[in-house]
């Protein structure tokens, strides 16, 4: 087996789960049942359209994938029983389960009929998989994670139309097995295994559901721990254990996900211990506590000066470059609330390398040198003597700071010069930037990315909130995704933040955290580093 192999097979990425273990007690409740609450009801539950912190959520509790991580962090196994990589490391061959089935209930008569329990083969096969794999990558599934599997053969190719799926490198030998071929080693290939892009797709019950699959009950079909009981519009999503899954059954009875924003009620109910799992604010944090709550802060927003760079004054780097070289950072960052530090670069910290936060890898990224003459110098050569007037959006804590960095600005750029403050809520902000719909903004950029590679990947062909597209990132990112190595990864990562910022795409200002609190009763929760997923196909309840 070749070094790149072997590193593949055996990567550990601890950072990607936090499992929380308690041994407190000796005994757990039979047949438990569990609430959480949902902040928003999923439009679809189909794993290979999953992008939302609830679609994804479901999908990792009801589907299996080839891998998964244990709760040390390591990837091991989950729908396969045994990984065999290739001597150059770009075949795998997965032997899966031979008695795993999916789950079927009186939810598909209407799709079946009366004989639904006869009507399709409820083996879970290596056919299977092919077919998810293929559905990820063709083009009218739009998969918005598509590209994650582009280090498989043919998959660039098949997602952009030029190759009919049947020559993506992903071929079932037999019905339990499974050989994916590499178009290039990949350090992040055993991680994507592990995620709902991938997750198995019966392409029979998949055709029966006639456009409708993953958009109610009964035009879902689950492999994995838990199944999808009822969706009750409008109200919750129940989930009961999948005794179909003989290797990795639930330890719970039922999980009840209700549709909730009220902070209030989320708070009430998880300290009165009827929720098992709730994300709170940070000032609700200390009342967690407080009822011995187990709370997680979890840093996967960072806030910038994010610049539109499709907007046509904001597309000339060296015009951003004079905003960013003749402001004063401190002033903008001394206005957060919470008076937080200066992020040290654009990857959130919950985003990991090799299992490893990135903030404990990654070197700080230095921002441009502040010069007053460079900058008046860019400004002129871009301007050329004509007038320039644009706005700065920010939320009412930042207008102050903003007003005074736009006095500096005409001050030093003189009478051609013109900028505003727009001043707006958190929401419509959000809004806004993401849409595209401004110049200049302090803003949030969130991530539900799991590592910084995924991450640095959204700002590729201008699908980021900067609307930034350059042909010398991508070859940095494509670089990047060939990289095989921890090393090589940690290296790629810093020089495509590093140009980022040197660019003047965003300023990194701070790093804003999350909060994800369990009740103090169960055990075994697995997070993601983002926060955005629970699993809980482990979790027992103590008495």
């Amino acid at each position: 087996m070749s070094k790149i192999a072997f590193k593949i097979i055996s990567a550990i990425l601890t950072a990607l789960i936090i499992c929380l273990s308690f041994t407190a007690c000796s005994s757990t409740v039979k047949d438990a049942e569990l609430r959480c609450p949902m902040a928003n009801e999923p439009v679809s539950l189909d794993p290979q359209t999953a992008d939302t912190s609830e679609s994804l959520t479901i999908a990792a509790n009801c589907y299996e994938m080839l891998m998964k991580t244990d709760s040390e962090g390591k990837i091991l196994p989950a729908a396969a029983e045994k990984v065999t990589p290739s001597t150059n490391g770009l075949a795998y061959r997965f032997t899966l389960y031979n008695d795993n089935k999916w789950h079927i209930n009186s939810n598909h008569e209407e799709i079946f009929g009366e004989n639904y329990e006869n009507a399709i083969d409820l083996r879970v096969t290596a056919h299977d998989f092919v077919f998810g794999i293929r559905r990820a990558l063709m083009p009218d599934t739009k998969s918005p994670g598509a590209y994650r599997l582009y280090m498989i053969k043919n998959a660039e190719k098949v997602h952009k139309g030029l190759l009919p799926p049947e020559q993506l490198g992903v071929t079932a030998i037999d019905d339990f097995t499974l050989q994916i071929e590499l178009e290039y080693a990949s350090s992040e290939f055993m991680q994507v295994l592990t995620e709902p892009i991938t997750a198995p797709c019966n392409q029979e019950f998949f055709e029966a559901t006639k456009g409708r699959y993953g958009l109610s009950a009964e035009a879902i079909l689950c492999n994995g721990s838990f199944y999808l009981s009822r969706w009750y519009s409008g109200n919750n999503i129940v989930l009961r254990r999948n005794e179909d899954n003989s290797h990795s059954a639930a330890k719970i009875y039922s999980l009840t996900y209700a549709f909730t924003q009220d902070e209030q009620v989320i708070l009430d109910n998880l300290l009165d211990q009827k929720y098992a799992v709730a994300e709170l604010t940070a000032a609700q944090v200390e009342k967690a506590k407080d009822k011995k709550c187990n709370v997680y802060e979890i840093q996967n927003t960072l806030w910038g000066l994010a610049f539109n760079c499709s907007d046509p004054i904001m597309s000339n780097p060296k015009f951003r470059l004079a905003l960013v070289m003749s402001t004063d950072f401190n002033e903008i960052l001394s206005s957060a609330n919470d008076k937080p530090s200066q992020a040290s670069g654009i990857i959130p910290p919950s985003c990991t390398i090799d299992g490893k936060s990135c903030q404990n890898i990654l070197p700080a990224v230095g921002l441009p040198a502040n010069n007053t003459t460079t900058a008046k110098k860019y400004f002129d050569e871009c301007m050329q003597g004509k007038e320039c007037s644009f706005n700065v959006l920010c939320t009412p804590e930042y207008e102050t700071a903003i007003r005074k960095t736009i006095q500096d600005w005409q001050q030093l750029f003189g009478i051609k010069f013109s900028a505003k403050v727009e001043v707006t809520d958190a929401d419509e902000l959000k809004e806004r930037v993401s849409k595209g719909n401004y110049q200049c903004a302090v803003a949030p950029i969130s991530t539900n990315a799991e590592t910084a590679v995924e991450f640095l990947y959204s700002f590729r062909d201008s699908n980021n909130i900067c609307r930034y597209t350059s042909e010398n990132f991508n070859t940095l990112l494509s670089q990047l995704l060939t990289a095989s190595s921890a090393k090589s990864v940690a290296e790629g990562c810093a020089a495509a933040q590093t140009y980022l910022v040197q660019n003047a795409v965003i300023i990194p200002l701070f790093f804003q955290s999350r909060y994800i609190a369990t009740n103090p009763k169960i055990t075994s929760v697995k997070i993601l580093s983002s926060g955005d997923v629970v699993s809980l196909c482990e979790t027992e309840l103590l008495k």
